[in-house]
């Protein structure tokens, strides 16, 4: 997680949602995608200030989110951990992928 300011700096609104893996998503493209996902500005901005890579993204847990001020139980917060566990298995399936040398699935 990088410092708030540098997160600001960086601009969330600047970069369009990446084709690479989430992993290796910056600040910017980490709001992108949650941009595209939910459009909620609270979170875009919470997450800017925290300077959220792909890489913190991937590991954010119920905990994170409420560190960071994250409504507890709601909608919202439940929805995103669903997605980011969707991340997380998509991630590991194209790894997985990678380290057999098979091709992705369609």
């Amino acid at each position: 997680v990088q410092d708030g300011a540098e997160a600001l700096s960086e601009g969330c609104s600047l970069a369009e949602v990446s084709e690479g893996p989430p992993a290796q998503w910056s600040v910017p493209e980490v709001c992108a995608w949650l941009d595209a996902w939910c459009g909620d500005g609270d979170l875009l901005q919470l997450v800017a200030e925290h300077g959220v890579s792909g890489r913190a993204l991937l590991r954010m847990t119920e905990g994170t989110l409420r560190r960071m001020g994250v409504a507890p139980r709601s909608r919202r917060r439940q929805e995103l951990l669903w997605e980011l566990l969707g991340l997380r298995l998509q991630q590991e399936l194209e790894e997985l992928l990678s380290i057999a040398g098979g091709e992705h699935p369609p």
